[in-house]
This record gives structure tokens, sequence and C-alpha cells, in this order.
């Protein structure tokens, strides 16, 4: 394909002096080459190819390549390629085939995910990041300063901004975090949920107990805001895939968003029903810090 060898300029040049149909058959073009590239992990190429449809995406009225949306492998993209021993992921969002490498660009891979107010993409992001098979991963204490510009320079939604913050509140967490104090003590005085770090102090506290009866309690916590959790998860979801049903703005058919919202919120239901209505989160912590901290207090006097 002549346009690899092209630079941005030369192929917008020749995009515009093409008709609609000639603007539609380079696009496809495009597409299918795209689509080889994902299947033979070809990034280069593929970054190249992105970069081509971005500059056929801007000469073109939206309604001309309409058509396309379906079959466009570079539209909300999440593309992890292992390549020489090495994991990387791409990813594009919103109405553009614009690719961000995060190999290539963590810093700003990450900001944009962030702009794009889309909580899902920057969670996997983040995923990634963090615990992945990636090079140059991030440590928590790098990612806090990322989240945190990003918080002060970016108009974000609600929904992002509380990720965020709760997302900061961990890592934060974890850079003071110090394996010499007992976890036991950092959980019972807690003065709030959160369910991350509860999380991470009740997985440390089941490896030093013994006793089955309250390791089982420690493990139907940690089970419990699970579901919590879930169900949050569960209610953004709604919550986006209605707005993009109001806005009209999604790529996916009416009738593929409804039957999500509907499958979403029977699991939401499901939740509520066996886990949040009969179970009251605070008082079952609370009586869970009492059994620990019983059990702490006959550890120390023996």
């Amino acid at each position: 394909m002549k346009l690899l060898l092209q630079t941005s300029l030369e192929v917008k040049k020749h995009c515009e002096s093409l008709d609609n149909k000639g603007k539609q058959e380079l696009y496809r073009q495009v597409m299918e080459e795209a689509k080889d590239a994902t299947e033979n992990h070809d990034i280069d190429k593929l970054k190249k190819l992105s970069e081509i449809a971005v500059v056929i995406e801007e000469v073109c009225d939206r309604g001309v390549l309409k058509d396309f949306d379906d079959e466009n492998p570079l539209k909300e993209a999440n593309i992890v390629v292992e390549s020489d021993g090495l994991t990387n992921y791409l990813f594009s969002f919103g109405d553009s085939s614009k690719l961000y490498d995060l190999r290539e660009n963590k810093e700003e891979a990450l900001y944009q995910a962030i702009k794009s107010n889309d909580v899902e993409l920057v969670k996997h992001v983040l995923i990634v990041l963090l615990y992945g098979d990636f090079e140059g991963k991030v440590a928590p204490k790098g990612l806090v300063a990322l989240l945190e510009k990003a918080c002060e320079e970016l108009n974000l939604s609600k929904d992002m901004k509380n990720y965020l913050e709760k997302k900061i509140r961990f890592c934060s967490f974890l850079c003071n975090f110090k394996f010499d104090k007992d976890p036991i003590e950092l959980f019972a005085n807690r003065s709030e949920i959160d369910y991350e770090i509860d999380k991470f102090l009740l997985s440390l506290i089941t490896k030093k107990t013994k006793g089955e009866e309250l390791l089982s309690e420690i493990n139907s916590m940690i089970e419990l805001l699970k579901k919590y959790e879930k169900f949050d998860e569960l209610e953004y979801k709604v919550r986006r895939l209605k707005s993009e049903l109001e806005s009209g703005k999604s790529n996916y058919p009416t009738e593929v968003i409804r039957s999500s919202i509907k499958e979403r919120e029977k699991e939401m239901l499901e939740i509520e029903e066996k886990y949040i209505k009969p179970v009251n989160l605070v008082d079952e912590r609370q009586k869970l810090v009492k059994q620990l901290l019983s059990r702490y207090e006959r550890v120390k006097l023996h």
C-alpha cells in the first residue's frame, strides 16, 4: 500500500483530490489492511494505518464513512500485542481511529484515556500499567502524580472524577504502606469503607489467620466488598449506556444497547436482592473488626 510510505500531509492532499466514492474506497482498503495488521501483530503498520485513517476521517464529512463504523478495527479498539517476549497495549476511543500506544508514551496515553471520560477504558489502562506484564510499568507513586495532574487540568465528568479520587487514595495508601505494620490494626482503625483498601488489608490478614471460622468470616467480607464494588460498576455502565442511547452517539444499534442495559440491570437486581438489601455493609464490617481485635488481643497476651 503506497500510502504507508507517505507523510500525513501527502495522504491529506491525495485524499482531498478524490471524490466521496474514491475516499470510501481508500478508507475500505485501510480497514482491510488494519485487520490484517491486527491479526499479524504488526504494531508499526497498525499505527501507521491509524494515522492514515485519522487523516481520511478529518477530510471527509461524517456521513461519507458511516457505513464503515461496524467493521472498523481501529475504533474503540483494545489491542493487546505480544512481541519479542513483551506485552504492548494499544487503544482508541470515541469516534476516532487514533491509536494510543502505552509502550511508546504511557503518560500521554493515560492522559487521553482520562480525557475521554470513559471509566472502563481508564480502568483497563491502569490494570495494564500497574499489574500487567508490561515494559515500563508505572509505580503507584508515579501514577498518583499523573492522576492528580489529569484531575487538575481536565474537565472531567462526575463519574471519572470520583473514580480517579478513589484510585489516587488507594495508590497513596500503597505508597505509604509498611508491611511491618499489623494489617488488623490498620483495618480496624480505618474510619470509612474503601473497597480496594479494605480488600487489600483483608487479603493480608487471611495470610496470618489460622482459625477456619474467622477465616471464613474474612473471606465472606472480601466477597461482600466485591459485590458492592460490582454493583457500583454496573450502575455506572447502565448510566453511561442510557446516556449514549439518549444522545444517539453510540456506534452500536439501539437494540444492542437496550439489551445490554437490560442484562446489566438484571445483574444489579440480583446483587441488590441477595447482598445489599439483606446485609448492612457497615454493620458487618464492625462485627468483623470486633472479632479481629478480640483475636489480636488474645495473641498479644500469649
